[in-house]
């Protein structure tokens, strides 16, 4: 759902983003690094989009900046088995450009 701003507000502009996250295993497989990758939302006619990404230092620095970025009653630690499984999980989020920075994005 696209966030409405009224006439007259000075709401930031949002954008649509792709955000992958993922665990990548290290050497010893208990061992998971959590990475964001981040891309803007292709309009139709764009065919490729340039992902970034960013590397969390652990489980906590992830909740903490992704948190605050989700809709209320999520928590991304709900779905961390998902995004410690080989395909990762993705979330589709409206996001200003100082929120898409945060996970990456350098746009």
């Amino acid at each position: 759902m696209k966030p409405t701003v009224q006439k007259g507000e000075s709401a930031p502009r949002r954008r649509r983003y792709v955000v992958h996250l993922l665990c990548v295993r290290e050497n010893d497989y208990d061992s998971c690094r959590y990475v964001t990758r981040i891309w803007a939302r292709p309009g139709r006619a764009v065919k490729e989009a340039d992902a970034h990404e960013r590397i969390f230092a652990d489980e906590c620095s992830l909740t903490a900046t992704i948190n605050p970025l989700l809709p209320s009653g999520s928590d991304v630690r709900d779905i961390l088995s998902h995004v410690e499984s080989p395909d990762g999980f993705f979330y589709m989020l409206w996001l200003s450009g100082e929120e898409a920075s945060r996970l990456g994005w350098r746009g």
